[in-house]
């Protein structure tokens, strides 16, 4: 998840996400590996929580990256604009 934050910790299922010194917790609610993660931030709402899926097309065998994160209405804005900025700089990495 070297894209996704800074740094990254794992203590208990609990996840320390760190971007420019500042941290955020998030425990991990679901994993398949090499398809899915589901995460709820610590200090969201218990109902809300984001994941991150691989999906792949079966006619074309196209391979995406679905995003799923839940927020409320006067922060949607702002997370999509996190979430642009974490794809941009994935695809950088990939070199995509």
């Amino acid at each position: 998840m070297q894209w996704f934050a800074d740094s990254v910790s794992v203590r208990d299922q609990v996840y320390t996400f760190i971007w420019d010194d500042e941290e955020q917790q998030a425990k991990l609610l679901l994993t398949k590996e090499n398809k899915l993660v589901r995460f709820k931030w610590i200090d969201d709402e218990p109902q809300c929580y984001f994941e991150m899926e691989v999906v792949q097309d079966e006619l074309t065998n196209d391979v995406a990256l679905a995003i799923t994160d839940f927020a409320a209405e006067e922060t949607i804005a702002e997370r999509k604009l996190i979430w642009d900025n974490q794809i941009d700089y994935l695809i950088s990495v990939l070199g995509a």
